[in-house]
């Protein structure tokens, strides 16, 4: 699951190719990462999509944003999807 995280934030960080090995499971998802408002949105709908959960935001909070690791365990907390949660994103 990490090698998705990270995955899907270099899709989204993609002019910064050295920004793969920044990384670390301890890596602060909102310090270190340096993802604005839009792109952090882009990130929690990529994570939905590709690992098939559905985040519960009531049960969200800023601290598992504090490192990928923090941000995995919230993930297996999470609900698997049935589907995909949009129509265009079939395979």
């Amino acid at each position: 699951m990490y090698d998705k995280i990270v995955d899907i934030l270099c899709s989204i960080k993609e002019e910064q190719p050295e920004f793969r090995q920044t990384l670390s499971p301890q890596t602060d998802l909102n310090n270190d990462v340096g993802l604005d408002s839009l792109q952090m949105i882009q990130f929690m709908l990529k994570v939905e999509n590709q690992l098939n959960v559905v985040i519960d935001y009531d049960q969200f909070d800023y601290e598992h944003l504090q490192s990928i690791d923090a941000f995995i365990t919230f993930l297996k907390s999470c609900t698997p999807q049935e589907q995909p949660l949009y129509e265009d994103a079939k395979p």
